[in-house]
């Protein structure tokens, strides 16, 4: 038998008669963490400097430690060469590495990377370690919310209410988590239990944080009792409050849409049609993803019910939009590696160029902001063709849009112009006022980097500013707010600048389910701003914070934006002193 390396929690190594083998020190445990998380493999020196800076004679270091992890793992054929090669013996499991491939189950109180194991090291491979717990921590986190969501939508309910309780216990300030908790014990009939949760999180928000949680989480309890009209079967009346429902949230009148669709669900139910059930629940739950902020967890639960039972009764349309959703919300979430598998459930079910351009497109979305851009922008090529194909203009206009995002972020200037005029194009025919704001910042971002001047800039991006306000879109407000604050950087007002980015800040995170992607980019203006302004304390704090978020949320191209800040700024206290939140900016503001 092989033996077993656990690396979660506090590691160790149990041999093949489950005895467990000791590892001295820390800096054996954090170099066995260091070859096996590589993508490719490390030459000794490397490793020598990282793990054994101070040491009289690092290489002799380095070949103590692979020794006594030789003698643990119990093969003389592992860890050895130069660059180390990996070569465990057959069967090995480990379980940081089950956990990247997404093997299924997660063991009851699973722990953070090396917990306890603090080594002696160099700057360098501190900044590794760093960012190595923050992609684990995310990936335990998604994973827990996967598997939670699956439990739910199959039945399994004090699966669910396990898996997400551990999650609270990991983040309880993650009030996602707590909504699905609140959303298991309220499916397992447990009423009082979910209002006595939602009590006890309210109270640790107001006091811990300063703010209540978001009405999504007592929504998460929200049973809808109907009764259909004498003499119509559930079946019509389910149809027909499904379809009233999308007409007015079509028509912008979201509170009742939301409302027939709930009502549309518990009539299919009722009239036991699993077709039309599966099909109100996703279109419940996409309502709620796209139509009402916050709700993004409720809606994921829905979505993922509505799968189950799509596959049951064979309608692998319903499948693949709904593997699409799913792959949204992750995407959106920072959730990359769960997202684009998702979507390649998504993509193995779908049978049509409709359903395959909704779903290039998302994954287009998730590969720009995962940093493999020229990848992201092939899919937004091929999403846009099929969309054409189909007359598909609403997807056709969500892919110009979002994808002029990537053009941006490969630097293609010409192309985002053209992709954002086409766009407009596409949203004023179709009178889409929602997504406006979106490529209107974009379209005054990338006129500035051509050199257009930035007051002339400014009078339009008010008024996109405005608009993003009046529909009350936090990630339409933040784009908008951000581009002005590159206006001002653009002239030199370092200080009106880094104002605009704070409320852009603000705005974005003020909803649970913002964009990850856009706040991953407002950290990354405002820590090189601030270095700019010679406000070295701050902009060290602030890479400081988005070496941590863009390690979540898997933004792999800002990890070496912030290590280069951070390193061109050591050496600067910053003690206690926490990140300056400037007052609102001086500009107009609409609200």
């Amino acid at each position: 038998m092989a033996p077993t390396i656990r690396l979660l929690g506090r590691p160790e190594i149990i041999d093949e008669a489950s005895d467990q083998t000791g590892v001295r020190g820390h800096q054996a445990w954090a170099l066995l963490a260091r070859i096996l998380l590589s993508d490719k493999p490390l030459e000794r020196r490397s490793l020598a400097n990282e793990l054994f800076p101070d040491a009289i004679d690092p290489l002799g270091s380095l070949r103590w430690c692979l020794a006594a992890l030789r003698r643990a793992i119990g093969s003389s054929e592992a860890l050895v060469g130069d660059p180390v090669r990996i070569d465990l013996p057959e069967g090995t499991e480990v379980d940081v590495l089950a956990l990247r491939k997404g093997a299924d189950g997660l063991p009851d109180d699973i722990g953070d990377l090396l917990e306890g194991i603090e080594p002696r090291c160099s700057a360098e491979f501190s900044t590794w370690l760093l960012v190595a717990r923050e992609q684990v921590a995310a990936s335990i986190s998604a994973r827990l919310r996967q598997e939670t969501l699956q439990a739910l939508a199959g039945g399994n309910y004090d699966r669910a209410i396990r898996l997400s309780e551990q999650a609270v216990r990991r983040d309880s300030y993650n009030e996602g988590a707590h909504i699905l908790l609140v959303k298991s014990l309220t499916q397992a009939g447990s009423l009082k239990a979910a209002m006595r949760h939602i009590e006890d999180t309210t109270r640790l928000f107001e006091a811990e944080l300063g703010v209540s949680p978001s009405p999504a989480l007592l929504g998460a309890v929200r049973e809808t009792v109907s009764s259909p009209p004498a003499g119509v079967s559930a079946n019509a009346l389910a149809r027909t409050l499904l379809d009233s429902g999308r007409a007015a949230l079509a028509a912008g009148a979201t509170e009742a849409g939301i409302d027939c669709l709930r009502r549309a669900a518990t009539e299919a139910e009722a009239a036991k049609d699993r077709w039309l059930h599966s099909k109100a629940l996703q279109e419940l739950g996409i309502a709620l993803v796209h139509s009402v902020r916050g709700y993004d967890d409720e809606g994921a639960i829905l979505i993922r019910q509505s799968i189950e039972g799509a596959t049951d009764c064979s309608a692998p349309d319903l499948v693949a939009a709904g593997y699409r959703e799913l792959g949204y919300v992750d995407a959106l979430a920072g959730r990359r590696p769960e997202a684009a598998w998702h979507l390649e459930q998504a993509d193995a079910v779908a049978n049509d160029a409709e359903a395959l351009a909704g779903i290039l497109a998302v994954n287009g979305f998730n590969l720009v902001d995962w940093g493999k851009v020229d990848a992201g922008l092939d899919r937004f090529e091929a999403s846009l063709e099929k969309a054409r194909q189909t007359r598909n203009r609403r997807r056709e206009g969500w892919s110009l849009g979002i994808g002029a995002w990537g053009q941006l972020a490969a630097g293609d200037l010409d192309t985002a112009q053209r992709w954002l005029s086409d766009c407009l194009e596409i949203v004023g025919d179709l009178n889409w006022l929602g997504f406006r704001p979106w490529p209107l910042a974009l379209q005054a971002e990338a006129d500035l980097r051509r050199g257009a001047r930035p007051d002339k800039l400014r009078d339009r991006l008010f008024e996109t500013f405005a608009l993003s306000c009046q529909i009350g879109d936090p990630c339409w407000e933040a784009a908008a707010a951000r581009v002005i604050a590159l206006t001002y950087s653009a002239e030199g007002d370092l200080t009106l600048a880094l104002e605009w980015l704070a409320q852009a800040r603000r705005r974005c995170t003020r909803e649970t389910d913002h964009y990850a992607g856009l706040l991953v980019n407002i950290y990354a203006d405002q820590a090189a701003i601030a270095l700019q302004a010679g406000q070295a304390a701050q902009a060290n704090a602030l890479a400081r914070e988005l070496l941590s978020l863009a390690a979540r949320t898997h933004s792999d191209s800002f990890i070496q934006t912030a290590v280069r800040i951070i390193q061109s700024t050591d050496g600067v206290p910053t003690g206690d002193q926490s990140v300056t939140r400037p007052a609102a900016a001086s500009s107009p503001s609409p609200d």
